[in-house]
């Protein structure tokens, strides 16, 4: 059941992110007049297809009754040509691999077609349904090469870039999103007391005045409710000043086991510290141990400008944790946030959204976890679709730069395609990688956050 759950909480976290990274890259190639071929959602092998949209193309007599089976045929591919400013059918295929590869890139499938004076009418947009759910592509007509005036290689270098760009600024605008919609959910938010215990000798927080009893009230003028907005704060403010408010305790030196260990009276105190990258072993970034207790719950209501207000702090911190994870795995950090695995693949992602699915924590808890989930994993799309490795957009938008540095003039097509088959090989070795550590990690009964 476990198992069902975490593919079922998967594909509901990653599917969606893909698809509207693709619907970025849709509704810009449709803005600049470029033709799309097809909308995939997943991965081939194909289940099924829904055909749109209606189109027509000048054809003549003799290659009409050259194909006597035009009428009859549910699927075919056609090849164009421009003559006399007018786009007319330059040949008929039944299936792909007739196609000349010269031509094949040009070729458009059509479907519920018919002729009609000196045209034929058909739908040439496939929407289509495929088994591995695992992602999505859109399939503009003429990528690599053509002289169609709705093709992709024919549009400015421009439209070009902001068609390959538009999907990653959906992946970055979308947990901005989910954020908001998220704070402006009606519920209740878990507060507790964060006291501090113990300070180790000469750590950061030591040498800032911090003291045992010391109870912790906000960090940078922001509010800390829980433990999690504690360690949040922290990791992604390693190696930089932070402003610590603090609410003084006094011994309460005759008290029982049950009793409280400290008397707060309003004696507020505000301190600096620095979290450390690589404090020593057993430590913490700022050498400290917290007694969370007390708790309550208090209403989360935040209204439309504080929603907008906490999304944009909330995804920034992601940015930050995020920076500082790459950085700790560069620079070898011994912060023991940063303990756990340093990259998850589907597996490892569809585990830790099963234990979300499963726990028993509040239904608001458990939503901000997979908002937070699913804005890491939209912003990391973002930024790996952005890095210049062949296959990805990235690595198309790099061609697009140098043509426009090299004044207009293109890496040949064939070398294109050449590197861009490496890069997706390469991608895939990445991936197999990831999940055969993924699937160990999992056997030995390692947990994912370490």
């Amino acid at each position: 059941m476990t198992v069902i759950v975490s593919i079922v909480s998967f594909i509901l976290v990653l599917l969606p992110l893909i698809i509207f990274h693709e619907f970025g890259h849709y509704f810009s190639a449709k803005f600049f007049k470029i033709k799309v071929l097809e909308f995939g959602f997943g991965f081939p092998p194909r289940l099924f297809s829904i055909w749109s949209g209606r189109n027509s193309l000048f054809i003549s007599k003799e290659l009409l009754l050259k194909y006597k089976n035009f009428n009859s045929k549910k699927f075919l591919f056609v090849t164009t040509k421009l003559t006399y400013d007018r786009l007319s059918v330059a040949d008929i295929f039944d299936h792909k691999n007739e196609i000349p590869a010269s031509l094949r890139s040009e070729a458009i499938e059509i479907s519920s077609h018919y002729d009609q004076d000196g045209k034929i009418y058909f739908k040439e947009m496939q929407w289509s349904f495929n088994l591995l759910p695992l992602g999505g592509f859109v399939r503009p007509f003429g990528e690599e090469h053509s002289d169609h005036p709705e093709s992709f290689y024919m549009k400015k270098p421009y439209q070009r870039l902001i068609v390959l760009i538009s999907g990653v600024l959906i992946n970055f605008l979308l947990p901005f999103i989910l954020f908001f919609i998220a704070f402006l959910l009606p519920g209740q938010i878990q507060k507790s007391d964060l006291i501090i215990m113990d300070v180790i000798k000469e750590s950061p927080a030591y040498n800032s005045g911090l003291k045992s009893g010391d109870k912790v009230l906000s960090i940078n003028g922001r509010s800390m409710n829980n433990m999690n907005s504690l360690q949040k704060i922290i990791t992604s403010s390693l190696g930089e000043d932070i402003e610590i408010k603090i609410e003084r305790g006094i011994p309460n030196v005759f008290s029982k086991s049950w009793e409280e260990k400290f008397f707060y009276n309003g004696d507020i105190k505000t301190f600096k510290s620095r979290p450390r990258w690589n404090p020593p072993d057993g430590q913490g970034a700022l050498g400290i141990s917290i007694y969370s207790g007390n708790f309550t719950k208090i209403d989360s209501d935040y209204g439309i400008f504080g929603s907008i207000k906490e999304s944009v702090f909330s995804v920034f911190q992601l940015f930050d944790l995020s920076i500082n994870s790459v950085r700790a795995m560069i620079g070898g950090s011994t912060n023991p946030q940063f303990s756990g695995p340093s990259a998850v693949g589907p597996i490892g992602i569809s585990q830790i959204t099963g234990q979300v699915a499963v726990a028993e924590i509040e239904f608001r808890d458990k939503i901000m976890i997979f908002v937070e989930l699913t804005s890491i994993i939209s912003l990391s799309l973002a930024v790996i679709n952005l890095l210049p490795i062949p296959a990805l957009d990235g690595g198309r938008i790099l061609f697009v730069l140098i043509e426009i540095a090299r004044n207009g003039k293109r890496v040949s097509p064939d070398k294109e395609r050449i590197v861009h088959g490496l890069g997706f090989i390469f991608m895939l070795t990445i991936l197999f990688i990831i999940t055969a550590q993924d699937i160990i990690r999992i056997y030995q009964g390692v947990d994912v956050v370490g």
